[in-house]
Formats: structure tokens, C-alpha cells, sequence
């Protein structure tokens, strides 16, 4: 019997291991903004767990969303509103956030609000940050333990400061096939949150241009703010990710803090070592 379930264990992750296999994704060249219409948006739009809001669908071409009160303008104040909250197992796809066409430098205030925040479990296919608001797309703290974020295709554009922002108690979040082009991170793993948690990035097949760094991970943290946390530390999972430009380094750890902290470089090679992972 203990031979028997031995062998199905070995199956099951030789199973697991073709099935990531099949999922790796080349990084992508330039990748441009679709042409899109502007529609202007003055309120948040919830999509319902389990359902697709589906931009080409909805409009039958590509609009760009472009937030039309103080509130959703794009910039970097932190009570800014979200374009799309998307509930527990919800979809969001082929739609452009903010105006692309008002200049090539960051912090322009076109309109594209919070981006996306997620509660659970979700998916945001082909979306286009045409100029990235306070960030492109957030995992929220009370999303449940261990939920995923799943972003495929699309691209970022022009962001102050990171793009993808993780604040989850042990959420992943997963990007694949992207393009980034001026930013500060493509993602951060919050350092400070008032609750602070491990949690986990995966990429896959992501290029980026002039971005300042690819990963902000907690590689460590001040084990005497946040006794709970010693000895812990956050996972990044990294296949073919290409840099351009000004892009300093693939993946940067820092020492997670507590609120009221501002989180330092993690200088010790080994932590970073063990948290970036390069496949």
C-alpha cells in the first residue's frame, strides 16, 4: 500500500511539473497600447465573484477608461478609488486604464485612479495600463489566506512607483506574458503593512523597459518589530524575465517592517538568495 501511494504521489507531481511546463511563456517584445476610445468614469465598477467584465464585449471595440474626478485622476495620493474592484473569482479583460496619449513622463495625472484591487481569487487578462494611476492592480489584506492573482498579457505603462502591489496574507500573485515600460517596480510586496504576512510573486515571460527594479520582496523581517515574522520570508519565482534600459536589478529584497517603518535594502546575499529564485 505505502508502495502504491508512493507511486501515485510521484505521478501526480510529474503531472504537476508537465503541467508548469506547458504554462512558460516567452518575454515579449515592445508591446504597444491598443487604439482605444476614451469613456470617462466618475465611480468604481464592482464585478461580481465568479463573472467577466469584458471591456470589447461591453463596448464592441477597445475603450480606454479614464477617471474623470479628483479621486480617480491618477495620482499618487493613497485615497485614491480603484477603476475595478473585482470580488472572489471574478475576470477582467481587454480594456485600457487611463489615457495613453497625454506625454511620455509619470505622475500625469490621466485618469487611471487605483487601477484594479482584488478581494479573493482573480483574473485580469489583457488589460492595458495606458498610464498607471497610484498602481496598476492591488491584493487586498482581507482577501482570504493564500488567494491568487492572475495577470496575463496586456502591459504598464508610465508608473510612478510600482505597478502591482501584494498586501495579502500569504496571496500570490502571478504574472505572465507582460510588458513594462517606465515604473519604479513591477511589483512590491508591502514592507510595511499594519498586518504584515509572507507572500509569493511568480513570473513568467515579463520584459521590462526603463523600470527601476523588477521585484521588491521581503527577504527578511525586523524580527524586533515583528517577532511573529523572524526567520520568515517572502518567495519569488522568476522564468525569463528580460530587463532594458535603466533597469537596475531583477529582484530586490528588503527587510519587512512594521506601519510607521520605512523597510530598508536587505544586505545580506544569502536571504536574497533564498527568497529570488530564478528557473
Amino acid at each position: 500500500m505505502k508502495e502504491y501511494l508512493s507511486t501515485v504521489r510521484r505521478i501526480a507531481f510529474a503531472l504537476a511539473g508537465l503541467a508548469l511546463a506547458a504554462n512558460v511563456h516567452a518575454a515579449p517584445s515592445k508591446r504597444a497600447v491598443p487604439a482605444c476610445t476614451k469613456v470617462s468614469v466618475s465611480a468604481t465598477t464592482t464585478v461580481p465573484a465568479g463573472t467577466t467584465w469584458d471591456g470589447v464585449a461591453k463596448y464592441g471595440k477597445w475603450v480606454c477608461l479614464v477617471g474623470s474626478t479628483t479621486a480617480m485622476n491618477g495620482s499618487q495620493s493613497e485615497s485614491q478609488k480603484p477603476h475595478f474592484i473585482l470580488e472572489n473569482g471574478a475576470t477582467l479583460k481587454n480594456v485600457v486604464l487611463g489615457d495613453p496619449n497625454l506625454g511620455t513622463a509619470r505622475d500625469l495625472k490621466a485618469g487611471g485612479a487605483d487601477g484594479v484591487h482584488c478581494k479573493g481569487n482573480c483574473r485580469i487578462e489583457n488589460v492595458y495600463w495606458g498610464d498607471v494611476g497610484e498602481d496598476a492592480a492591488t491584493m487586498e489584506s482581507s482577501a482570504p489566506t493564500g488567494s491568487v492573482m492572475t495577470i496575463v498579457g496586456g502591459a504598464a505603462y508610465k508608473a510612478s512607483d510600482k505597478i502591482f502591489q501584494n498586501n495579502g496574507d500569504r496571496t500570490r500573485i502571478s504574472i505572465s506574458d507582460f510588458y513594462a515600460a517606465e515604473g519604479g517596480k513591477l511589483y512590491r510586496s508591502c514592507g510595511n503593512c499594519s498586518s504584515q504576512y509572507v507572500r509569493f510573486v511568480t513570473v513568467n515571460g515579463v520584459t521590462l523597459y526603463n523600470v527601476g527594479a523588477g521585484l521588491g520582496v521581503n527577504s527578511s523581517f525586523d524580527a524586533s518589530k515583528l517577532p511573529s515574522l523572524s526567520g520568515q520570508y517572502d518567495v519569488a519565482d522568476l522564468t525569463d524575465i528580460v530587463t532594458n534600459g535603466s533597469t537596475s536589478s531583477r529582484c530586490v529584497g528588503y527587510v519587512g517592517t512594521s506601519a510607521g517603518h520605512e523597510p530598508v535594502k536587505d544586505t545580506n546575499t544569502a536571504n536574497i538568495a533564498r527568497t529570488c529564485k530564478f528557473h
